[in-house]
């Protein structure tokens, strides 16, 4: 998550840490390109995990509307959500969307009936769960209830705006002073889409792998994001090495098959990431080469703005 990171500059062994921002605020276009006119200084997308093995459910949640988050609380963009599943055990699941005979007035009844009388509400009577393995991805653009069931490694890929998320059943989980925790259900049902249900879920909330191009050991997908997402997603498999141009555009990488990768600049710059490490290619970069150092196929995914 980019602007919680700090920057390490070396020279002569000597290290200098600043905040991310500072580098935004002295090369914003150069790291942003054709972003930077609608995002000026903020960096938009992250990429985050959320380790729920040998754990527990996330809360059940859903992210503000557009309009809502600019009106209520001052940002100009919000929280576009996909989850790429890294690793899962036991049959995990995620929460997401609605079953078919959804109906909000019984839904938002029984949150708060939980809530106050602290006994445990039933999701799988209004929220569809589906099985995951490794590789899926699955679509959370704002305004959807989801949550990340136990036992899975979920990439987090999403847009950044600070803080705000709505929280509408955390299972009667404590805050330090033993109390439930607080929850935003009315927020929450403000900003809910009733009619991401169903059919819709399985049809549109599930991301299809699309083959865009192929060389004779790589092959580019598209994993298609939501009409409402900002940013669009490409998968890499490759076995030697592949060029990727950045075409004006920011693009954010994680390693998510492989042991380890080597990135390669135009400029001559080298660079080693290991499996689920994160890295930034900033829109100026123009084009990278990047190496399979692993001994078997690697998975390379790939962010940017659409």
């Amino acid at each position: 998550i980019t602007p919680e990171n700090g920057l390490l500059i070396e020279s002569s062994s000597l290290l200098c840490e600043v905040s991310f921002d500072c580098l935004m605020y002295q090369e914003a276009e150069a790291i942003l390109g054709k972003s930077h006119r609608e995002f000026g200084y903020d960096f938009p997308i992250r990429f985050d995990f959320l380790d729920t093995f040998d754990g527990g459910n996330l809360s059940l949640q859903c992210h503000p509307r557009l309009q809502y988050i600019k009106d209520n609380f001052g940002e100009s963009f919000t929280q576009e959500e996909t989850y790429y599943i890294l690793d899962t055990k036991d049959n995990a699941i995620v929460y997401l969307g609605f079953c078919e005979n959804y109906e909000s007035t019984t839904f938002k009844n029984e949150l708060e009936k939980s809530c106050n009388t602290k006994k445990p509400f039933n999701p799988e009577s209004f929220i569809l769960k589906h099985y995951v393995k490794k590789h899926d991805l699955m679509l959370i653009p704002y305004g959807t209830i989801h949550g990340s069931g136990k036992n899975n490694l979920v990439l987090e890929i999403s847009t950044t705006p600070y803080i705000f998320t709505f929280k509408m059943y955390d299972w009667l989980r404590p805050d330090l002073e033993g109390n439930v925790r607080t929850l935003n259900i009315e927020r929450g049902m403000e900003n809910l889409f009733p009619e991401r249900k169903g059919n819709y879920v399985t049809d549109k909330l599930k991301a299809r792998p699309v083959l865009l191009d192929e060389g004779p050991d790589w092959k580019q997908y598209l994993l298609q994001t939501h009409e409402t997402h900002s940013y669009q997603i490409h998968r890499y498999h490759f076995r030697s090495t592949i060029d990727i141009k950045t075409n004006n555009k920011f693009l954010v990488l994680s390693l998510t098959e492989g042991k380890s990768i080597e990135l390669e600049t135009a400029t001559g710059f080298n660079r080693s990431f290991s499996y689920a490490e994160t890295f930034v290619i900033s829109a100026a970069a123009e084009s990278v080469r990047i190496f399979n150092k692993s001994p078997h196929d690697a998975i390379l995914i790939k962010a940017f703005m659409k």
